[in-house]
């Protein structure tokens, strides 16, 4: 059996043994660009692509093609024009087997053709640039996936090689250091642990000059087991579990997590599953709701509330807890798993109106993210019907005011201020002063997209930004900045906007957790921005990061605005779809 490795430094195996690669680093990137195509090639593409410096472009194509062929061992293969792959059956390419979802062997590890270096078009390079994070995305997504698998199993060998291979994926990006450092500990090796904080800690501020949140240190604190004399484990756990939740809904969130930690410790010695259960979910519900930075850590505990609850036969408690695993890969763009993951809870919840509203709204949120904003407002009213029947009364304000800003970014303007208008009433209803924030500043876009005095906005988006700043949430905080940035952008002022939109990338990236969509959002509106300001340097940075991050997580209507702001300045040939 012939399997191509393509991430990392690429090569052929076959039967465990190590075949000659083909010949020139082009032949490489014509097969990856080959495989990774959803639809067949032109030769003529390809050769404008890869080819187009060489003497004769055309032969210089069909030698590459002859070369694949000799070294595949596939005399029928990448045949036609347009280009048919036409692998051999029971080939395996280890980017297809990442995109379903499955682990290769060895673990995958590296960037998509790594050590690859193709001198060919602008057109080329933007192609392997976007595709190496589509594909770093989808081997984070499986591996993550995986590592929470093999953590619940108490399969710790196999939890600290996948989210080792995670770190050496995505070595500047906190999570997969969270899931490594909490595996050596459910290992028992603290030593490993505290010692991969450390080095984490002084990495990221050498090479981001930031250090890492708190979530990772707070992976390595080993687990307490609370003990009352004369009370039984079960007493001790469903006490706890009172106090806990009465103290994060009182806003006491650290407080809160603590005592829901011991509640589950009390309840793993009591024997009682369901307890169990119940406890785990209560926790890592707030460590992904109540808590920043700790969303990480709040999937371990939820993919474990999920094994418990399945094993007790609490199927409520496993669809709510696949639910909120589903609205963690949601904001973390981890697209594949999210789209897996809410059709798993969707139907887990099939006797449960309550969580399919959950599981419906969340899904809302990814269609738009994903850029699919007509089928995203369709599952809005879903959703919003579905709060409505169930008496989610907040579910329903939170459904309305992402509505908000689905029907804005539509051109939905007069539908944005309806959703926002009835969100900010309710949450006034409600005393829900936390989210207000939200459904304001996408109130605020939609009248400043409807021509209303951006002097009146700005004054109205004061009390917004100040309330984000007051409840330390970088998602409200940053699209908060970004809409003050734009009254000036509607006063015919660029310039002034650009230390806003500045504060808002900083508020996003304050956080391992915070919502990508919006931390992108934000960068691309930055880089419109500084173009229009005349700033083409700064435009181009931020564009080119933004285009990164908007490929990882798939956000197709962000990565075609980063994409027209690097054409823009580089005057550039679009990317080929």
């Amino acid at each position: 059996m012939l399997s191509i490795r393509l991430i990392g430094q690429p090569r052929l195996v076959r039967d465990g043994l190590t075949l000659p690669g083909p010949r020139g680093a082009k032949s490489w990137a014509l097969l990856a660009r080959l495989v990774r195509s959803p639809d067949r090639v032109s030769r003529q593409q390809l050769v404008n692509e890869l080819f187009a410096e060489a003497d004769d472009p055309m032969g210089a194509l069909r030698w590459s093609l002859a070369e694949l062929r000799r070294r595949l061992g596939m005399p029928d293969a990448l045949l036609g024009n347009p280009i048919e792959l036409n692998l051999e059956e029971g080939t395996e390419v280890d980017v297809d087997m990442v995109a379903d979802g499955r682990v290769t062997d060895p673990v995958p590890r590296g960037e998509l053709l790594e050590g690859i270096d193709v001198q060919a078009s602008p057109a080329f390079d933007t192609w392997l640039l976007v595709e190496r994070q589509r594909v770093a995305g989808e081997v984070i997504g499986t591996l993550r996936k995986e590592t929470l698998r093999a953590m619940t199993a108490h399969d710790h060998q196999r939890a600290l090689a996948l989210a080792s291979a995670m770190v050496d994926t995505s070595p500047l990006e906190e999570g997969p250091h969270v899931l490594l450092v909490k595996a050596f500990m459910a290992a028992g090796d603290r030593v490993s642990a505290h010692r991969h904080v450390a080095a984490t800690e002084a990495a990221f501020m050498r090479e981001l000059g930031v250090a890492p949140s708190r979530a990772l240190g707070s992976a390595a604190r080993p687990a307490l087991t609370p003990a009352t004399a004369g009370v039984s484990s079960i007493a001790t756990a469903n006490s706890l579990l009172t106090a806990g939740l009465a103290a994060v809904a009182a806003g006491a969130a650290d407080s809160g997590i603590a005592t829901l930690r011991g509640a589950v410790a009390a309840a793993e010695g009591a024997g009682d599953r369901a307890l169990e259960a119940s406890c785990l979910f209560e926790l890592g519900s707030a460590l992904v709701h109540a808590a920043r930075g700790l969303d990480d850590e709040g999937a371990i505990v939820l993919d474990a509330a999920c094994d418990a609850a399945t094993g007790a036969g609490a199927q409520e408690i496993a669809a709510k807890a696949l639910a909120e695993l589903a609205y963690v890969d949601v904001l973390a763009a981890r697209r594949d798993c999210a789209v897996d993951g809410l059709a798993l809870a969707w139907r887990a919840a099939e006797d449960f109106p309550r969580v399919r509203a959950d599981v419906a709204a969340y899904d809302a949120v990814h269609l738009s993210d994903w850029g699919r904003l007509d089928e995203s407002l369709e599952r809005f009213d879903e959703a919003i019907d579905l709060c409505r029947e169930t008496g989610s009364v907040r579910r329903g304000i939170w459904a309305m005011a992402c509505a908000a800003r689905t029907a804005y970014l539509s051109g939905w303007l007069a539908a944005a201020e309806r959703w926002a208008k009835e969100a900010q009433r309710q949450a006034q209803s409600e005393r829900w002063t936390a989210i207000r924030p939200w459904p304001e500043a996408w109130h605020a876009h939609a009248r400043l997209a409807r021509g209303e005095s951006p002097a009146v906005v700005r004054t109205d988006l004061e009390s917004t930004y100040a309330l984000a700043r007051q409840l330390e949430d970088p998602c409200w905080e940053g699209v908060a900045a970004k809409a003050m940035g734009l009254t000036y952008v509607a006063e015919g002022d660029p310039a002034a906007a650009v230390p806003w939109l500045a504060q808002a990338g900083f508020a996003c990236r304050r956080m391992n957790d915070s919502y990508k969509w919006v931390e992108v959002e934000v960068q691309v509106t930055d880089a419109e921005v500084a173009l229009a300001a005349g700033d083409a340097e700064r435009a181009l940075t931020v564009a080119e990061q933004a285009l990164k991050a908007s490929a990882r997580g798939e956000m197709l209507q962000l990565l075609g605005r980063a994409e027209a702001v690097i054409d823009a300045i580089r005057g550039s040939v679009p990317l080929p779809v």
